[in-house]
């Protein structure tokens, strides 16, 4: 029955449609007639009025009558058309209110039926007026009878008033509205609504077709209860095999994702899941523990790096399937020497990992040894040729220490490197005293610090005075960082930066620093001030930089002029190409740029010429001491005198004293920027924001 009436809503749809845009084109044709109507209003004559009737029956069928409604929904030709119905009232109140008709407005009087659209009035004045047609409502009637099939019977009602018949199919309700209620109402075997009308569409059927279709369909679905239980059970079968081979095809895949083909050890990536499971958990043990400091200090296992010594000469010495042997080998011998909940994997082509969840820090040399001569043991013979190998293995004790998987690699790359510079064939514990490794280890820590500094608000900005020399010029700052370790003391930032440039999270802390600074100059409208903001050569490479920092511009509505950004000599020189072009972008865009360091490096002067700097910083190394090093003075002169002819600005690092402000003024140097002049201040601090 969904097919009738939507084949009925459809050509309803489409009838009205193409209604509205016939009243549209017919305004147009009588526009000037229709707007002298609107013009006369109540003085218009009625035969005027049937001249548009006329000429608007001729191209539109089964048209009654038209109407103008002012912008208050009162019709203007009353004196010709009448007073509408109450439902007519009603319906044109809505349609002014609303500014749109709803589709669909049947309306009965007691002696006719008829049915209305309100189209917008086309005329220049006919802003929030409306043309009025009703229409005879033989095509609504005629398409109920297009798609009533034989055994049908098809019914209009009102949605809004129950039970109220307006159109049907039955003779005996085609002229009269009817209200059909109690037991005749739940007759209906199929009631639809009219989407966006207060009418629906409802179908019953005759008695003996109910009864026939009843018994037709009680047999029906018989047969498909039948066929379907058959469909099932044949369906369960052949499922139950496809689930079968399903699960099998999933345990081989999820065996080639998790697990070495040629060993048949744990892969690189199952091992870095479980072992970044393992340190999770002991975080988390560590953190719900009452007594955190006493769990903080055990170790909870230990991670061993394999990694064999010139396995590459004997793949290509004498052959691939001996490497492989010898690998397969390999993992058979440590399979059966390791204890039960070691977790084994070949992590790479020649190397492998062993997580020891239960060894102790007292074992682990001696353990980690005995491993070694494992591996040494093996042997091989293949064309006669009897064949060894050795290993160099980086050890290293997991505790509260390690705080991911990523700095367990990192460690036992550093120590397997190690081993390797000692000659190979040895073990090397990371905790050891090495003083490459008590260096990483430090690097490390302060890469975790600044992380967990980054993600609980323990960044701190300050600034310092940059002045002019021997003259009044504006105020300028140079913005520093600062970060506050777990228990609240400053840790400058020569014993965080480095790490950061080195192990790749410079980029989150000058992105940080840049937003952190416009943020503070958005809030502080009186400072006038222009500030330098140093960025990193790992920030400078990125391709996405500029775009970002566009961003933030935008985001805080700051004055690009403001902006002095800071690059040294050595991430230009070595990030050369990248700098290149994000300085002539942002110059463009109107920041400055200064070259920090200025000095240092081994070609400065070369490559001053290459870099579209505004301003030369010179590096405090030469001027520090200059009020009793001649030859720092000879330098520091030489850079002046190069900037200037350059047309380059000149600022002095390092200003610590009154004699060496004086003799960067006698110079000519244009800025100073120290200690003696103006010592760092907190600026801004996220934990107070």
């Amino acid at each position: 029955m969904d097919s009738v009436t939507d084949r009925i809503l459809s050509d309803y749809q489409e009838y009205f449609a193409q209604l509205r845009l016939e009243i549209d084109l017919f305004q147009q044709k009588q526009l000037n007639a229709i707007e002298q109507l609107q013009q006369q209003g109540e003085q218009a004559s009625q035969q005027a009025y049937m001249e548009v009737l006329t000429a608007l029956s001729s191209e539109i069928d089964n048209t009654r009558l038209f109407a103008l409604i002012d912008q208050d929904g009162k019709g203007t030709l009353k004196h010709i058309t009448g007073n509408f119905l109450a439902d007519c009232e009603e319906e044109i109140a809505e349609t002014v209110q609303n500014g749109v008709q709803n589709k669909l407005f049947l309306h009965r009087s007691k002696s006719s039926i008829h049915f209305d659209l309100l189209q917008p009035l086309a005329t220049k004045s006919g802003k929030g007026a409306f043309f009025f047609v009703a229409f005879n409502p033989d095509v609504l009637i005629n398409l109920l009878k297009k798609y009533q099939l034989p055994h049908q019977q098809l019914f209009l009602m009102r949605a809004d008033s129950l039970g109220e018949v307006e159109l049907t199919t039955e003779t005996e309700h085609s002229n009269t509205s009817e209200l059909i209620i109690g037991g005749e109402l739940k007759s209906f075997n199929f009631v639809k609504a009219i989407p966006n009308t207060r009418w629906q569409l409802a179908i019953r059927l005759s008695p003996q077709y109910s009864s026939n279709l009843y018994r037709q369909n009680l047999i029906k679905a018989l047969l498909i209860w039948l066929l379907l239980t058959l469909f099932i059970y044949g369906f369960f079968r052949q499922q139950k095999h496809s689930l079968r081979k399903q699960l099998q095809v999933e345990q081989a895949l999820a065996y080639v994702d998790n697990y070495d083909q040629l060993t048949g050890l744990a892969n690189r990536v199952n091992f870095d899941r479980q072992l970044s499971e393992h340190i999770e958990a002991n975080h988390i043990l560590t953190h719900n523990s009452i007594n955190a400091n006493t769990i903080a200090s055990k170790q909870v296992g230990v991670v061993i790096h394999i990694d064999l010594d010139k396995f590459q000469v004997i793949n290509n010495s004498i052959s691939y399937a001996v490497g492989d042997k010898f690998l397969h080998q390999i993992s058979i011998s440590l399979k059966e020497f390791l204890p039960d909940d070691a977790i084994i994997s070949r992590l790479g082509n020649d190397e492998f990992g062993i997580l020891l969840p239960e060894l102790l820090f007292s074992e682990a040399k001696d353990f980690a040894h005995k491993v070694r001569l494992l591996i040494q043991k093996i042997r091989i013979v293949e064309y006669q040729q009897d064949t060894n190998i050795t290993a160099s293995i980086g050890v290293i004790i997991l505790d509260q220490s390690i705080f991911d998987a990523q700095q367990v690699y990192s460690s036992l790359g550093r120590a397997v490197n190690l081993a390797k510079e000692k000659g190979g064939n040895r073990v090397q514990v990371y905790q050891s005293d090495d003083e490459q490794l008590v260096l990483h280890a430090k690097e490390m820590e302060a890469v975790h610090d600044v992380a967990e500094a980054l993600k609980d608000d323990r960044l701190l900005l300050y600034r310092q005075k940059i002045k002019p020399l021997g003259r009044q010029g504006s105020c300028h700052y140079e913005v520093l960082i600062r970060m506050k370790n777990a228990q609240g003391m400053l840790v400058p930032p020569i014993h965080f930066i480095p790490a950061a440039e080195k192990y790749g999270l410079i980029r989150r802390v000058d992105q940080w620093v840049i937003e952190n600074t416009f943020k503070m100059l958005a809030l502080s409208p009186d400072d006038k001030a222009s500030y330098s903001i140093n960025i990193s050569g790992v920030s400078i490479a990125d391709r996405d930089i500029y775009d970002q920092v566009i961003s933030l511009f935008e985001q805080y509505q700051i004055p690009a002029k403001r902006i002095c950004f800071e690059i040294t000599e050595t991430s230009a020189i070595t990030h050369l190409k990248s700098a290149l072009h994000f300085i002539d972008k942002m110059k463009a865009f109107g920041c400055q740029f200064s070259l920090d360091d200025f000095g240092s490096g081994l070609s400065s002067f070369s490559y001053l010429q290459k870099l579209p700097v505004d301003i030369i910083k010179i590096d405090g190394a030469f001027v520090r001491d200059m009020d009793t090093n001649p030859i720092n003075r000879v330098f520091v002169e030489n850079i002046k005198r190069t900037a200037e002819a350059m047309n380059k600005k000149t600022i002095a690092e390092f200003v610590e004293n009154a004699a060496i402000e004086k003799i960067l003024t006698d110079i000519g140097i244009d800025y100073g920027q120290g200690y003696h002049i103006h010592k760092p201040e907190p600026w801004y601090e996220a934990s107070q924001k």
